[in-house]
């Protein structure tokens, strides 16, 4: 029965091809998508359920901090920089927020989370890594914690506008890592 659908289906398609007029094409047309639309049967289904890839969840670098590669640092401020926890801390936080390893109906707790571990990261910046840029940087992401609380408050909030926001906050970390890979390659005065 399939194959006789597919033989009629095929010497209509071939029938309008040779047909010049647009009203004509786009009869063609219409009559491909009537054809695309044909439901297989169950075991050609099951033939192809083995070949549908997943897609694989996002993968971040171990470390998810700053890339040291090729950056001679200097060595009293990169000592400050790796005694810094609360910056490993909102490190990790961000990455598991951007990860979607938190739970959808724990992400409210998490940015209050996110709220104190930003707040903590803007007292406790070392000295020798207190600049006007870092500082700077410390307050875009404390605005863009901010931005996500109300988006995730508003009630129906679609997940592609709270992924955005996350985007957002990601970059904003993304510049304080730049800044402070700067920071560190400045000599100390």
């Amino acid at each position: 029965m399939k194959t006789i659908k597919i033989a009629v289906s095929a010497l209509l398609i071939a029938s309008l091809a040779s047909c010049k007029t647009d009203k004509n094409k786009e009869a063609q047309v219409e009559e491909n998508q009537e054809v695309q639309a044909v439901d297989s049967t169950a075991p050609e289904k099951a033939r192809y359920a083995d070949a549908v890839v997943t897609p694989k969840k996002p993968t971040m670098p171990e470390n998810y901090e700053i890339d040291w590669e090729g950056v001679e640092a200097d060595a009293d401020k990169k000592l400050d920089f790796d005694g810094w926890l609360e910056y490993q801390t909102f490190s990790g936080s961000l990455g598991k927020l951007e990860l979607k390893e938190v739970p959808e109906e724990e992400i409210t707790d998490y940015i209050t989370q996110l709220e104190n571990e930003t707040t903590a990261l803007e007292s406790t910046i070392p000295a020798s890594l207190l600049t006007e840029e870092v500082q700077e940087d410390i307050k875009d992401i404390r605005e863009e914690v901010a931005d996500l609380r109300r988006v995730v408050e508003q009630p129906g909030v679609e997940t592609s506008k709270i992924d955005n926001q996350v985007e957002e906050l990601v970059e904003a970390y993304q510049d304080l890592n730049e800044e402070l890979k700067e920071t560190m390659t400045k000599k100390a005065s």
